[in-house]
């Protein structure tokens, strides 16, 4: 099959393309082929996002899949590392330099907020990275491997922030704090995605509620001072 004449035959592109574009006509030909592929998968499932389907969906022969990509797997890779992508933004952004002086309930719904509105604009998302895993070197296991990347990326941060709301909190804690918090998030916001129009924002209220409530007493100690009242711990 002949290259596409902006296909660099020298480029290596591990895990997803056959050959990564290089004109800006190559790039939006593949932004097309992963929106069609999110759009099949969204409406009608995984098994049913078939490079016939991507294709039809797309407008386009088979065979401009075929140029890019290897395989429907490797489409299914790219448009998981396009998501990956734009989830690294939102954390990224949502997490504050400096947090100190900012409520708990409006740090939780900085950070939460931005990912629910991910999930309503991509849902595709939970399907493609509920993905099967495959071997550790098939393409297959992209999708998984990049799960698991954000995942303890997002834990990570959230120690750091942790850390920085409450410094007196060991280590041992503030790590299981952060990993209880994400658990939870993740869990909620991935039932939210699959509920109904009217149950999103009981959803989300209720996270919003359930992660003040665990994390307020670590990040928000209280003290009992000389005259019985209790405060804010210095530094919290």
């Amino acid at each position: 099959m002949d290259l596409p004449p902006d296909a660099d035959p020298t480029d290596e592109a591990p895990d997803a393309y056959r050959r990564r574009p290089r004109q800006s006509r190559g790039q939006k030909r593949v932004e097309l082929l992963l929106d069609a592929a999110a759009t099949v998968i969204a409406t009608s499932g995984i098994e049913a996002a078939t490079a016939e389907a991507i294709a039809a969906q797309a407008r386009t022969a088979k065979g401009s899949l075929y140029q890019f990509f290897p395989n429907r797997d490797a489409v299914l890779a790219a448009l998981a590392l396009r998501y990956a992508d734009e989830m690294r933004a939102i954390h990224e952004r949502a997490f504050p330099m400096d947090s100190h002086g900012m409520p708990l309930d409006r740090l939780i719904d900085r950070i939460v907020k931005p990912l629910a509105e991910f999930h309503d604009r991509n849902p595709a998302f939970r399907r493609v990275f509920a993905s099967n895993d495959g071997p550790v070197d098939d393409t297959r296991s992209a999708p998984a491997r990049l799960r698991s990347q954000l995942f303890d990326s997002f834990v990570d941060r959230l120690d750091v922030l942790f850390a920085s709301r409450n410094p007196k909190l060991p280590s041992r804690d503030r790590r299981r704090a952060a990993l209880v918090a994400a658990s939870v998030g993740q869990s909620v916001l991935a039932r939210r995605a699959r509920a109904q129009a009217a149950d999103k924002k009981p959803l989300m209220d209720d996270l919003r509620r359930l992660l003040l409530v665990y994390l307020q007493p670590l990040l928000e100690p209280v003290m009992v001072s000389d005259t019985g009242k209790s405060r804010k711990a210095k530094g919290s």
